[in-house]
């Protein structure tokens, strides 16, 4: 399968692995932190160590193929370490953003306004 089109990211643990933000992780984010826009500050907070084990666990999980048997904790907390923890984290956001825009990479401006922003920037504070 592509990770293009079933939105699963690729990352190299123990073995190439895929990482899927799909609707039930959404969900599990939203029961544990409260919403799944607070991506950064869990994974730099406090419990940043233990919330990337978790959520690491939650997409493994939900990127693997159906045959396959489900991670513990405990086991993603092996694969994870110094030596690779900037790289879990960098695949992390980017298998959000894949998840939310079908590229690994977020959406580039342009630069450009359409007439409709420059016209409410322009009125903007006016009222």
């Amino acid at each position: 399968m592509s990770a293009i089109k079933d939105g699963r990211f690729p990352i190299v643990l123990d073995k190439e692995r895929h990482l899927l933000f799909s609707l039930n992780a959404i969900d599990e984010m939203q029961d544990k932190f409260g919403g799944f826009d607070r991506l950064d500050t869990v994974l730099s907070g406090k419990d940043s160590i233990k919330n990337l084990r978790w959520l690491l666990t939650v997409l493994l999980n939900e990127g693997a193929e159906d045959d396959e048997e489900p991670l513990t904790e405990k086991q993603v907390g092996k694969l994870i370490h110094t030596g690779n923890f900037a790289e879990v984290k960098t695949a992390i956001f980017k298998a959000f953003s894949m998840g939310n825009n079908g590229t690994p990479e977020p959406p580039e401006q342009d630069g450009e306004d359409d007439e409709e922003d420059i016209e409410k920037n322009m009125t903007a504070g006016k009222e």
